[in-house]
């Protein structure tokens, strides 16, 4: 091949993302420059510096909350992103985002749908829907479920939980 050609390649492929890890969207294994199975220091190392450890652990079923990252912004609305480990050697099992506004109801129904259009961009159409309320995503490595709940007068909130499927089968998340 001539130079001009393997130039032209290489241009072609890394504007579509091939050779840089992005190249797959559908085979993410983690939440943004993490991956799963990584310490909370490792979280911390990769999502520096907006990434840090809390001074105490949050209890969650899938494990323990122990890295987080205050405040991100997806298309003008804030959410908090919680980094959940599990096991002796305490590695990254599931990743939260949750929604900074907890009492409006029309915020987060906008929210949700800003988020839903944004996943569906990214990874495609979902796997399941119930429309307003929640969507989810079954990639190769990862599931993707997005919630929107909303008992007004009370509380409303929108989610996005990351979860690794570690048996290899779409739409099973491990136990």
């Amino acid at each position: 091949m001539s130079k001009n050609i393997v130039a032209i390649l290489v241009l072609c492929l890394s504007a579509t993302g091939y050779g840089q890890g992005t190249a797959e969207p559908n085979n993410i294994a983690g939440y943004g420059k993490t991956t799963w199975g990584m310490t909370p220091d490792q979280v911390v190392s990769a999502e520096t510096p907006r990434a840090e450890m809390l001074e105490r652990p949050v209890r969650y079923y899938a494990g323990l909350g122990l890295v987080t990252i205050k405040e991100i912004e997806i298309e003008a609305a804030k959410f908090s992103v919680m980094f959940i480990f599990e096991g002796a050697r305490q590695e990254l099992r599931q990743v939260n985002l949750s929604s900074a506004e907890q009492t409006n109801g029309g915020i987060n129904a906008r929210s949700f749908s800003n988020l839903e259009k944004l996943l569906t961009e990214k990874y495609g159409p979902p796997t399941f829907k119930n429309e307003g309320h929640s969507v989810s995503w079954s990639l190769a490595r990862t599931s993707i479920e997005l919630e929107n709940k909303n008992f007004p007068g009370i509380l409303s909130s929108v989610t996005v939980v990351y979860r690794p499927i570690s048996d290899g089968r779409k739409g099973r998340a491990r136990p």
